[in-house]
């Protein structure tokens, strides 16, 4: 049930004399306190999926320097797969995909780096 159906609930519990004033007062801050808490979370998880977005668009110039791409690709994967349930679900996924492309390109970028150097 959603919460103005659990407030009329209740409010036609106090109507009808089944719950005391001070018992409607008691629901009503449960119900209304759930809520927020329901939002906060939920505010959370679009947060990391836009953090995930950020670093996923950060990872298309971070790959350059590996010491830098890796760690940003890294949690931009973390933070993307974290929001993924969230209302900005598809900027989760976009930040997903940057995030993994981008780490592979990295670590080739890496070993690329590794094998110029290594004979010379």
């Amino acid at each position: 049930m959603g919460v103005i159906e659990d407030l009329e609930k209740i409010k036609q519990l106090k109507d009808t004399g089944a719950i005391t004033e001070t018992e409607f007062e008691i629901e009503k801050q449960k119900i209304l306190n759930n809520n927020v808490n329901n939002e906060t979370a939920t505010d959370k998880k679009a947060t990391k999926a836009m953090v995930g977005f950020i670093l996923g668009l950060v990872g298309i110039i971070a790959w350059f320097l590996p010491i830098i791409g890796v760690p940003v690709t890294i949690l931009g994967i973390i933070f993307s797969a974290l929001g993924i349930n969230s209302q900005n679900r598809n900027k989760a996924i976009a930040g997903l995909i940057l995030s993994i492309v981008f780490l592979v390109v990295t670590l080739i970028n890496s070993f690329l780096g590794y094998l110029m150097t290594s004979t010379l």
